[in-house]
């Protein structure tokens, strides 16, 4: 049939795509070109009304991640004190695993063979302001027309970060198809500021997250521990 694909291969590749912090092959270079190749897959991804204004910054200097790394590891010390004392989840098993492993992630950040920062022309939309102005045009609007109770805020920031990690996902995707592991980051962004003038980047741009990428060590990955999808959708109407 045309335009058919191979099920059981494309849910594989979906379901077993991981972020992988503590597999990461530091040591093993990772190609310009498979990057490129990922990255021209990932601009196919959905983007609302057609802006695709992401940029992909790609860092491979060493002294450029380390900088980078130190600034990552002061925002995770702070990150991680603040989960710790907000209740006793952090304690589970579970929760200590993944503490264990983005420690791990955080510690190799100048060593990981490359990051790269997706990023926005323009800046995240202030949602109270947007709905503040909002309110200013229907004034004028009877009471109790519907017009008044619009909210365009959380809109704007669905807009805004909807189209942009769409394609952060299919770029993770592209890359495990080439037998590269990646894992997103957004450790960096308390010092975004001083990233930018590290980097370069304006600032009208918006640094969305950091993902790491590499080769994976080890064998192969398989789905997730995950609640059954069914146990948590509901139809017509919001169930308790």
């Amino acid at each position: 049939m045309t335009g058919a694909f191979d099920v059981g291969e494309v849910d594989r590749l979906l379901t077993t795509t991981r972020s992988v912090r503590r597999r990461l092959d530091l040591d093993r270079h990772v190609p310009r070109e498979l990057i490129e190749e990922a990255l021209e897959i990932a601009v196919q991804a959905p983007t609302a009304n057609n802006h695709q204004n992401w940029r992909w910054l790609v860092l491979t200097e060493a002294a450029v991640k380390e900088q980078i790394a130190e600034l990552a590891a002061s925002a995770w010390r702070h990150h991680r004190n603040a989960m710790m004392g907000a209740g006793r989840r952090r304690h589970a098993p579970q929760a200590r695993r993944m503490d264990a492993s983005v420690a791990a992630f955080t510690a190799n950040i100048g060593r990981i063979p490359a990051l790269v920062l997706p990023c926005v022309i323009s800046r995240p939309p202030d949602s109270r302001a947007v709905d503040e102005q909002w309110q200013r045009q229907v004034a004028g609007a009877p009471e109790g027309d519907p017009i008044r109770e619009v909210s365009l805020g959380p809109l704007r920031s669905s807009v805004f970060y909807g189209s942009i990690y769409p394609a952060i996902w299919s770029f993770q995707l592209a890359l495990r198809s080439r037998g590269l592991g990646s894992s997103i980051s957004c450790l960096h962004l308390p010092f975004e500021r001083q990233i930018g003038r590290l980097l370069g980047i304006p600032s009208g741009v918006t640094q969305i997250c950091m993902v790491g990428v590499g080769y994976t060590l080890g064998g192969d990955f398989h789905p997730a521990k995950r609640y059954p999808a069914k146990e948590r959708t509901f139809w017509e109407r919001w169930a308790t």
